[in-house]
């Protein structure tokens, strides 16, 4: 393929129901694909994959290692080169197989936070917040106003003459962050920037990247493989698999109502009963080990004899004597046995044994319930799901 280095005309872009529409959006992925050509054969890091990032949006990539969210992150960075595929930034065509476009990443003028901070060692902290700017032609006393202007906005003013090595973790990924932020409000790719800083940490510049956002107006795209991070900064979060997105929607949607048994099991946790469909109608009747049990069929297509899931989440399952009349609509009904409880502070969690099978329920506050005591434990059908069994991965 013949590439060319200068700008291209955007042109016609597909419109694809993955979020912003293209008028709106930032960055406009469409139809990408990437394969990994290895001794061993072809890996396919990314399959026909679409996505739109609206202006000051936060959409969070999250899957297990080798799903293709950090090779997503790349190909818009232009640190990797996709196979075939478009990526619109800001109106240009920063790649598109079709037309022979691959505009370099230093020319895409994206920004990037890094897992390990990347900063230059023998630069103060001023200078390295400073860097992008003197690197576009700023003005050496505007560019370093600037930095010490983005310094104070994440809470290390007064830390300009400092050197990375002088500073905390958490010190240095405010560094980063500053460098990524002083240039404006375009696109930030975050790629997994909190893995290697301590749980405490972590949590405070999550608050802090938010209240960054709110003020500055950047779009982000972040990495991560850490479910909690995804639900707390993402205005929508893409689950992806082999390569493909399982799911993409704003949190509550991927908690509340995963589309497959896959979301289910890696958002959050999840209690999971095989069993077959005995009767369908508004809602559908499951038989299994533990008896019938009453649930929303995920997705259309079921039919009596499938073999199916059921998944419920364990704060759903109620085992408060009293928890039933709180709970509306129609309630499944098992009988258990607590079989160990582990205090988590804010929650503890039970397992409880009916039959051959355990259950995981959560509960906060009231009685500590000892194991060996029976219990009833409640679920809503309407917080139920149930899953064509050929959906497990």
């Amino acid at each position: 393929m013949n590439k060319s280095t200068a700008p291209g005309d955007a042109g016609a872009v597909s419109s694809v129901a993955a979020g912003a529409s293209h008028g709106d959006a930032h960055v406009t992925v469409r139809n990408l694909t990437k394969v990994y050509r290895t001794r061993r054969g072809d890996h396919v890091a990314l399959d026909d994959v679409s996505l739109d990032i609206g202006a000051g949006e936060f959409v969070v990539l999250l899957g297990p290692s080798g799903c293709g969210k950090t090779t997503l992150l790349r190909c818009i960075a232009g640190l990797e080169e996709p196979d075939s595929g478009e990526i619109v930034v800001d109106g240009q065509v920063v790649f598109s197989s079709e037309k022979g476009i691959f505009i370099p990443p230093e020319r895409r003028r994206l920004n990037m936070v890094f897992q390990s901070y990347a900063l230059w060692p023998h630069f103060t902290v001023a200078e390295n917040v400073a860097y992008p700017l003197r690197n576009s032609g700023v003005g050496k006393a505007d560019a370093l106003r600037r930095a010490s202007e983005t310094l104070d906005l994440v809470g290390l003013g007064g830390r300009e003459g400092a050197y990375p090595g002088q500073l905390s973790g958490g010190q240095q990924q405010r560094v980063a962050l500053a460098r990524t932020i002083v240039a404006g409000d375009g696109l930030v790719l975050f790629d997994e920037p909190l893995s290697n800083l301590d749980a405490k940490v972590r949590d405070r510049l999550r608050i802090e990247l938010l209240s960054l956002q709110d003020r500055i107006g950047f779009s982000a795209l972040y990495v991560t493989h850490d479910q909690t991070e995804a639900l707390a900064l993402a205005d929508r979060i893409g689950v992806m698999d082999f390569g493909r997105f399982e799911q993409l929607g704003p949190p509550d949607e991927i908690y509340d109502r995963p589309a497959s048994r896959y979301v289910a099991d890696f958002v959050g946790t999840a209690n999971a009963i095989d069993g077959t469909v005995a009767a369908l109608d508004a809602v559908v009747t499951v038989r299994t080990t533990f008896g019938d049990i009453r649930g929303m069929a995920a997705a259309d297509g079921l039919a009596v004899g499938d073999a199916v899931s059921v998944v419920i989440r364990p704060e759903h399952c109620h085992i408060d004597p009293h928890a039933a009349a709180g709970i509306p609509g129609e309630i499944n009904r098992l009988q258990g046995e607590v079989e160990r409880s582990l205090y988590l502070g804010a929650v503890t969690e039970y397992v409880v044994r009916t039959g051959s099978e355990t259950l995981i329920c959560s509960a906060s506050g009231g009685r500590r319930i000892p194991a060996g005591e029976g219990q009833e434990v409640c679920f809503a059908a309407a917080r139920t799901r149930i899953y064509a069994a050929e959906e497990e991965s």
